[in-house]
């Protein structure tokens, strides 16, 4: 059965006359490395004298070169373990109207999903007016989102009642709400309201993603409505601040997403309740 082989760094020839310092070349040539992944993520790379050996350099150039890396997140070095190449971000784009389950789908990466609990809850105000609901009820569920196997997104969505009683809760962790509420509930999509802002994470949700409580976030926060107007889904979605890079492709004719400020902002979630409430 064949292997891999590790990867082994070529060495540079370095030009006296551009000004380049050595140890930036060699960043260089590790971040491309890193990029065409010849070196994936998780991989550890050769030693730093093997490093210095290979590259025809000191090892203190070499130290240089990784510490450059390690500042612009490529590279992470740890005692006992040496240094790896850093996991990278989750690139979530900002573009058509799509379910988180279509866009994992789209870039090639696997998704699983877990069902952490879902109850009928008392709203407030607040989302009762987002989502005109007739009363101060609604049914909330809540999912972990895995993508390539870790925690990637910890998501709150709350339903109209008159539609969750529709929604067979134990077929979510194999298939999409959207896809769901088209298919099974003929409730076609018609457009959303989204948000993102930064945020830190609560002690429950940093366990369940991994983290520690404190660290920086992104709260995500979407509505959306039917093609007949109604409110179907109120959304509430973190992520781990380093896990995720928001991107759009922007269009001079056309309109992009906007910058205000979140005192602002009328679609941003009712940060006064915890950001999950039903039993789980």
């Amino acid at each position: 059965m064949s292997t891999e082989s590790p990867w082994t760094p070529q060495r540079i020839s370095f030009s006296k006359n551009d000004g380049l310092p050595k140890y930036i070349a060699i960043a260089r040539a590790l971040a491309l490395a890193i990029t065409e992944q010849e070196l994936r993520a998780g991989e550890t790379l050769p030693s730093q004298k093997e490093l210095a050996e290979s590259f025809g350099v000191t090892v203190m150039t070499v130290r240089q070169a990784i510490q450059t890396l390690t500042d612009q997140q490529l590279l992470s070095t740890e005692q006992g373990k040496g240094t790896y190449v850093r996991s990278q971000p989750y690139r979530l784009p900002m573009g058509p109207l799509a379910s988180f389950a279509a866009q994992i789908e789209a870039s090639g990466r696997t998704l699983r999903t877990e069902v952490l609990g879902y109850s009928d809850i008392e709203v407030s105000p607040i989302e009762q007016k987002r989502m005109a609901l007739s009363s101060p009820r609604a049914f909330e569920l809540v999912r972990l989102r895995y993508v390539d196997g870790q925690p990637l997104v910890l998501q709150t969505s709350l339903l109209p009642p008159e539609i969750a009683e529709h929604i067979d809760v134990s077929a979510l962790a194999s298939r999409s709400l959207y896809e769901m509420l088209h298919t099974d509930l003929g409730i076609r999509i018609g457009r959303a309201t989204e948000t993102v802002q930064a945020t830190h994470l609560d002690g429950e949700s940093a366990g369940l993603l991994g983290r520690h409580e404190g660290d920086a976030a992104l709260l995500s926060a979407r509505l959306t409505f039917s093609a007949d107007g109604l409110a179907v889904v109120d959304d509430r979605a973190l992520t781990a601040g380093d896990s995720v890079v928001v991107s759009a492709e922007r269009h001079p004719e056309e309109p992009g997403m906007v910058l205000m400020l979140s005192s602002d902002s009328p679609a941003l979630a009712d940060d006064s309740v915890p950001f999950m409430r039903g039993g789980r």
